[in-house]
Protein backbone atom coordinates (compact mmCIF):
# COMPACT_ATOMS: atom_id res chain seq x y z
CA UNK A 1 0.00 0.00 0.00
CA UNK A 2 3.10 2.66 -0.09
CA UNK A 3 2.65 3.14 -3.60
CA UNK A 4 -0.52 4.75 -3.53
CA UNK A 5 1.02 7.78 -2.10
CA UNK A 6 3.71 8.07 -4.38
CA UNK A 7 1.01 7.75 -7.55
CA UNK A 8 -1.33 10.37 -6.01
CA UNK A 9 2.13 12.81 -5.61
CA UNK A 10 2.90 12.81 -8.84
CA UNK A 11 -0.38 13.03 -10.06
CA UNK A 12 -0.76 16.27 -7.79
CA UNK A 13 2.59 17.59 -9.22
CA UNK A 14 1.83 16.95 -12.25
CA UNK A 15 -1.28 19.03 -12.16
CA UNK A 16 0.40 22.00 -10.53
CA UNK A 17 3.11 22.13 -13.01
CA UNK A 18 3.50 25.31 -15.06
CA UNK A 19 2.92 22.96 -18.45
CA UNK A 20 -0.32 22.03 -16.95
CA UNK A 21 -3.68 22.89 -18.47
CA UNK A 22 -5.15 23.19 -15.20
CA UNK A 23 -6.54 26.33 -14.14
CA UNK A 24 -5.24 26.77 -10.47
CA UNK A 25 -7.71 29.95 -10.06
CA UNK A 26 -10.45 30.39 -12.25
CA UNK A 27 -11.78 33.48 -11.11
CA UNK A 28 -8.48 36.07 -10.70
CA UNK A 29 -8.25 35.06 -14.26
CA UNK A 30 -11.86 36.20 -15.62
CA UNK A 31 -12.04 39.69 -16.85
CA UNK A 32 -13.94 42.70 -14.87
CA UNK A 33 -17.40 42.64 -16.24
CA UNK A 34 -18.88 45.64 -14.33
CA UNK A 35 -22.29 43.28 -13.92
CA UNK A 36 -22.23 43.17 -18.08
CA UNK A 37 -22.13 40.02 -20.16
CA UNK A 38 -18.79 39.89 -21.80
CA UNK A 39 -16.99 37.31 -23.96
CA UNK A 40 -13.06 36.70 -22.60
CA UNK A 41 -10.58 37.98 -24.20
CA UNK A 42 -8.81 34.57 -24.98
CA UNK A 43 -12.40 33.13 -26.44
CA UNK A 44 -11.59 31.93 -30.00
CA UNK A 45 -16.29 31.50 -30.52
CA UNK A 46 -16.40 34.52 -32.79
CA UNK A 47 -19.79 36.57 -32.44
CA UNK A 48 -21.93 35.42 -35.63
CA UNK A 49 -21.69 38.75 -38.37
CA UNK A 50 -25.13 39.92 -40.02
CA UNK A 51 -25.66 40.22 -43.52
CA UNK A 52 -25.64 43.94 -44.27
CA UNK A 53 -23.68 47.08 -45.62
CA UNK A 54 -20.70 48.20 -43.24
CA UNK A 55 -19.40 52.03 -43.21
CA UNK A 56 -15.92 52.28 -43.34
CA UNK A 57 -12.29 54.38 -43.36
CA UNK A 58 -9.50 53.26 -45.22
CA UNK A 59 -6.01 54.15 -47.39
CA UNK A 60 -5.64 52.57 -51.25
CA UNK A 61 -2.56 50.77 -50.84
CA UNK A 62 -3.03 49.07 -54.12
CA UNK A 63 -5.76 49.17 -56.96
CA UNK A 64 -6.15 46.18 -59.69
CA UNK A 65 -7.98 47.41 -62.54
CA UNK A 66 -8.17 44.25 -64.34
CA UNK A 67 -9.88 42.25 -61.01
CA UNK A 68 -11.36 45.50 -60.25
CA UNK A 69 -10.34 44.78 -56.72
CA UNK A 70 -8.31 47.26 -54.10
CA UNK A 71 -6.51 46.77 -51.39
CA UNK A 72 -7.16 48.83 -48.35
CA UNK A 73 -5.38 49.68 -44.91
CA UNK A 74 -8.72 50.12 -43.36
CA UNK A 75 -10.00 51.13 -39.46
CA UNK A 76 -11.82 48.58 -37.45
CA UNK A 77 -15.05 48.07 -38.96
CA UNK A 78 -17.30 47.56 -35.97
CA UNK A 79 -19.39 44.60 -36.22
CA UNK A 80 -17.36 42.98 -39.19
CA UNK A 81 -13.44 43.27 -39.02
CA UNK A 82 -10.56 44.46 -37.17
CA UNK A 83 -8.30 47.30 -38.69
CA UNK A 84 -5.86 45.44 -41.17
CA UNK A 85 -5.01 45.59 -45.11
CA UNK A 86 -6.83 43.79 -46.90
CA UNK A 87 -7.86 43.19 -50.54
CA UNK A 88 -11.12 43.46 -51.63
CA UNK A 89 -13.68 43.10 -54.88
CA UNK A 90 -15.36 46.41 -56.11
CA UNK A 91 -18.87 45.50 -57.69
CA UNK A 92 -21.88 47.75 -58.49
CA UNK A 93 -21.56 51.48 -59.45
CA UNK A 94 -18.48 52.32 -57.02
CA UNK A 95 -15.89 53.26 -59.34
CA UNK A 96 -12.15 52.84 -58.49
CA UNK A 97 -10.72 54.38 -61.65
CA UNK A 98 -11.33 58.08 -59.88
CA UNK A 99 -8.80 56.67 -57.14
CA UNK A 100 -5.20 55.96 -56.75
CA UNK A 101 -2.73 54.57 -54.20
CA UNK A 102 -2.64 56.56 -51.21
CA UNK A 103 -6.13 57.90 -51.30
CA UNK A 104 -7.28 58.31 -48.19
CA UNK A 105 -11.58 56.66 -48.80
CA UNK A 106 -14.89 56.22 -47.33
CA UNK A 107 -16.61 52.83 -48.33
CA UNK A 108 -19.51 50.39 -47.87
CA UNK A 109 -18.58 47.06 -47.52
CA UNK A 110 -21.29 44.56 -48.20
CA UNK A 111 -20.97 41.44 -45.94
CA UNK A 112 -23.45 38.57 -47.55
CA UNK A 113 -22.67 35.03 -46.70
CA UNK A 114 -19.15 34.99 -45.83
CA UNK A 115 -18.14 37.29 -48.72
CA UNK A 116 -17.28 41.09 -48.29
CA UNK A 117 -17.62 43.47 -51.39
CA UNK A 118 -17.20 47.30 -51.68
CA UNK A 119 -20.29 48.16 -52.82
CA UNK A 120 -19.41 52.33 -53.02
CA UNK A 121 -15.83 54.40 -52.23
CA UNK A 122 -15.00 58.24 -52.40
CA UNK A 123 -12.23 60.05 -51.89
CA UNK A 124 -12.18 61.55 -48.68
CA UNK A 125 -12.02 65.37 -48.74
Amino acid sequence: MRALPAILLVVASTACSPNSNIETNPISSKPETNGALSKSPSSTTPLPIKNGDYPGKGKITKINTELKSVELDHEDIPGLMPKMIMEFYVSGPAKIDELKVGDNVNFTLRYKDHQETIVAITKMK
